[in-house]
């Protein structure tokens, strides 16, 4: 018997994983993690692998706990494949990837978003920060990419040196596989300010998305995790989520940065989706009476939100009734403005058939593949490699 307190029970399976044609289920945030950071260092430069031996990487820490890298669902029901990789915390490898959720679901495109390196934004030096990202970017190819085509990338970069950042860009962002930059929510700044915009006019160039997903807020450099301060509990600061997204997207909006740079696409991971329907509600109710401070603007904020950013489905949201979860989905503009996303490994992690109840014929298909296909310019082919 299901239990119902608060939120309602997802039970309608969204996903078969049969076997199917052309680009059916895509990805947008899996995590690909170091075991440790020291796996790094021979992907380094001298002088900065020195340093990392002799002084440690000096990441900041936000002092707030997160369930351990090693707890995950494979803790909660234990799989066959499970056996293969004592010792090695999950996530650590493709070949988890590939056991746990790429072949269970029959997924055709994947999105590795990181999180070893989401810390280096926070760092006061920029060089090794940014040397820190590009030896993950080349671990990532040589640890994961290479051994399967259905692997897109989102590469690290440090954005407080739009030069360095730039320079990441324009190295690995010519290869196809690359598809986006992830950056965490925690930051210096909102990340449509003007200091950034290099960075964006050379992802557009380039055709990369900007991916942001929670990370570092209160440690380092970065601001606090609220507008408020400093909680005291993890939970808050997860809570605190939607607070950052609607922080940056807003940012985005008001500094105009998709008037400048008309092709680029901004998708925000793992801060729930309701957020999205008041801020666009409600920026664009004060945009009519306070335009004049934001000339640059041609249109309705919320068409700029609908035409430039997208929003990840994990961890979705659990309405208490069915009514209002199909509420969401519609003003939520759903169909143009969720993709579906895992957050594999983590311990609250969704796998695409509890995700949602059945959709729509279209909807499913707007959210579980072509959304993403439309943000990646995938093509609606599944290569011969796989």
């Amino acid at each position: 018997m299901a239990i119902r307190v608060g939120a309602r029970p997802i039970l309608a399976p969204g996903w078969s994983g049969k076997e199917h044609a052309g680009i059916a289920l895509v990805d947008c945030d899996v995590h690909q993690t170091v075991e440790k950071l020291d796996d790094l260092i021979p992907y380094m430069s001298r002088v900065y692998a020195q340093q990392a031996r002799e002084q440690g990487f000096r990441m900041a820490g936000s002092g707030y706990f997160n369930v351990a890298g090693d707890i995950s669902r494979r803790d909660l029901a234990s799989t066959d494949c499970d056996a293969k990789f004592d010792g090695h915390k999950v996530g650590n490898t493709y070949e988890q990837l590939r056991d746990q959720h790429l072949d269970v679901w029959n997924v055709d495109r994947v999105l590795l978003t990181g999180a070893s390196t989401y810390g280096t934004s926070v760092l006061p030096d920029p060089d090794f920060a940014a040397d820190m990202c590009r030896a993950f970017n080349d671990w990532t190819f040589d640890q994961w990419v290479e051994k399967d085509d259905r692997l897109l990338v989102a590469i690290s970069v440090n954005v407080n040196d739009p030069r360095l950042a730039i320079a990441e860009i324009e190295r690995l962002g010519p290869d196809p596989r690359v598809k986006a930059i992830m950056l965490p929510t925690g930051s210096r700044m909102p990340y449509g300010n003007r200091f950034y915009h290099p960075i964006w006019e050379a992802c557009e160039r380039h055709g990369l998305v900007v991916g942001i997903h929670p990370g570092n807020e209160g440690a380092g450099m970065a601001g606090p995790p609220t507008g408020v301060g400093y909680p005291t509990y993890y939970i808050e600061t997860r809570m605190a989520r939607p607070q950052m997204a609607m922080a940056h997207a807003v940012s985005f909006i008001a500094e105009g940065v998709f008037e400048k740079f008309p092709g680029l696409k901004v998708l925000i991971d793992e801060c729930d989706q309701f957020w999205a329907v008041g801020l666009m509600w409600h920026m664009d109710a004060d945009w009519k009476s306070l335009r004049d401070q934001t000339p640059w603007l041609r249109r309705l904020p919320s068409e700029y939100f609908r035409g430039h950013i997208r929003i990840g489905t994990q961890p979705m949201l659990e309405p208490e009734t069915n009514d209002q979860f199909w509420m969401m989905l519609e003003a939520l503009h759903a169909d143009e403005t969720l993709v579906y996303s895992s957050d594999w490994p983590h311990w609250d992690w969704d796998d695409p058939a509890s995700t949602f109840p059945k959709l729509p014929e279209r909807l499913h298909q707007r959210v579980f593949a072509d959304n993403a296909r439309e943000l990646f310019g995938i093509e609606d082919a599944v290569s011969d490699g796989r």
